[in-house]
């Protein structure tokens, strides 16, 4: 499990970023690939640190002929990694190729209007079916942070005043059975999907998820008692720490006869 053991680091890396305002997503990114390297370290594979690449080409092409492209690819390269070690790997679900799609939300730090919310509900879609069509096997990933409680950037609740059920799977952690049906989305959601994905293959979208999330604790006994920290920017005026949610979600594909035994 690197990239889940990964990510379980990415709190800590977050409290070193000076200024929140000036952090986007491809730093978020960046932040990511280097806690994966960390962990290749960690684990005595320095060496591996080519393998890690950022704007890889997805495998297979869009509808519309473009090659679109991941935000962090990393491959395992077999033969130069010792069977018992490759062996240990493969138990705990260690895929050769492992695609990874980032999405920063954290425009609260920059702007004082209200968030897209519906809209970026389709912008996350997008990286789920990127990652469901364009990707024939291996590790498939979305990584998703908040500098805010999710509700601040995206819309759990529909117009109609029903619920994206949906939603709130998918970030609910745990392994879960994830059903989106389109065809109950309003006209934003299916532009933004058909300018960055194109035309989906289904209406419905039917995903095995297993998804990970760090969010903060309020509990007793904690380091510092404040009920609201405090760090000067590099302007040198004070601002509210952010509170960040993180969340790993990995789309996955059971093997047949596992399939058949377990569902």
């Amino acid at each position: 499990m690197l990239i889940e053991s990964a990510f379980f680091k990415l709190s800590d890396y977050f409290q070193s970023v000076e200024s929140p305002s000036e952090l986007y997503e491809a730093q978020v990114a960046f932040i990511f690939a280097v806690a994966i390297y960390q962990e290749l370290q960690n684990r005595g594979f320095p060496y591996l640190l080519p393998y890690i690449q950022f704007e890889k080409p997805y495998p297979i092409e869009s509808k519309r002929g473009k090659k679109l492209a991941v935000d962090i690819y990393f491959k395992i390269p077999k033969d130069k990694l010792p069977p018992e070690i490759l062996h240990r790997w493969s138990e705990s679900g260690v895929c050769e190729e492992n695609w990874i799609e980032v999405k920063f939300f954290g425009g609260a730090e920059r702007k004082g209007s209200s968030e897209p919310k519906t809209q970026n509900i389709g912008m996350v879609l997008v990286d789920l079916l990127r990652l469901k069509y364009y990707v024939r096997e291996g590790g498939r990933y979305l990584l998703l942070v908040f500098n805010r409680k999710p509700e601040h950037y995206l819309a759990f609740i529909r117009g109609d005043s029903s619920e994206r059920d949906y939603l709130i799977t998918l970030l609910e952690p745990g392994e879960h059975r994830l059903s989106v049906d389109l065809a109950s989305e309003p006209k934003i959601i299916w532009n933004t999907i058909n300018r960055k994905f194109g035309k989906p293959p289904d209406q419905n979208i039917e995903l095995n998820v297993l998804t990970y999330a760090i969010k903060p604790l309020l509990v007793k006994g904690l380091t510092s008692l404040a009920d609201v920290s405090y760090r000067r920017s590099r302007e040198g005026l004070m601002s509210t720490e952010p509170a960040y949610y993180f969340y790993l979600i990995r789309i996955m594909e059971y093997l047949p006869e596992l399939t058949t035994k377990e569902h």
